[in-house]
């Protein structure tokens, strides 16, 4: 098994809060969870090869904030769809105060508190770490260039829209039309939308995706989404784009 690689120290993260580090140039998210154990795991979703390191952490496991796979934290299995491959996982030790990881060959057998280990490996080296505050750190696309910000509030909504994904069609729900109307008053967003049908397994987590998308957006506090389904969805709301992509002509 590989050696440790010194990755952060204990005061760079706090109980409920998680750091994005590198081990073997591979990105990785630390997480200190809410009774002080911490657990690491490769940052990607085995599901669409994307980070997971603003998805949301509940139950001792972390969930995409695309398509709603989540990920045991402790064996890094999935635990539901779409996700059916596991993630790596990690051995952590903490020794004066530092954090080391290495790859682990299965499942992690015990709580890693920030407490001295008893015995230390050679002395690694120190890659890079971007720390992070707990918070969601990845801004939508269409606030990181100088010609988005000529865009009005409502179009920043719609380009943050765009990068949800309706999981069994993996077409962005913008394009498949199902987004009726997109408001704002002040710092609320308010969206109109429907589904491809009213027993669509997926909706709940498409409008989960929906919300928090746009409360990423420095201009949204909070995302109301209202599902409709009147007038009921077609496939004549769907883009060319979008029709091309399922073949429809």
């Amino acid at each position: 098994m590989s050696d440790y690689e010194q990755v952060a120290s204990v005061d760079e993260i706090e109980a409920g809060q998680r750091l994005s580090v590198f081990v073997d140039d591979v990105p990785v998210l630390l997480v200190q969870q809410d009774d002080g154990c911490y657990a690491a795991v490769e940052d990607v979703c085995s599901h669409d090869g994307q980070p997971l390191t603003d998805g949301p952490i509940e139950d001792g496991a972390i969930i995409c904030d695309r398509h709603g796979a989540s990920f045991d934290l402790k064996t890094g299995k999935p635990i539901c769809m779409p996700a059916t491959e596991g993630i790596q996982i990690y051995d952590v030790k903490i020794e004066d105060g530092e954090i080391f990881l290495r790859p682990s060959s299965g499942e992690v057998s015990s709580c890693n508190h920030p407490t001295p280990a008893n015995t230390m490996l050679a002395a690694p080296s120190v890659p890079q770490s971007i720390p992070t505050d707990g918070e969601p750190a990845a801004l939508d696309a269409s606030e990181t260039s100088a010609d988005d910000e000529n865009k009005s509030i409502d179009e920043k909504m719609i380009d943050a829209l765009r990068t949800v994904i309706d999981p069994e069609l993996m077409i962005n729900i913008v394009d498949l039309g199902l987004v009726y109307s997109v408001n704002h008053d002040g710092r609320n967003a308010f969206i109109d939308m429907t589904l491809t049908s009213p027993a669509c397994p997926a909706g709940p987590q498409i409008v989960q995706q929906a919300k928090m998308s746009l409360e990423r957006l420095r201009n949204v506090e909070e995302a109301e989404i209202k599902l409709v389904m009147t007038p009921p969805w077609s496939p004549e709301r769907m883009t060319d784009e979008a029709r091309d992509h399922l073949g429809i002509f």
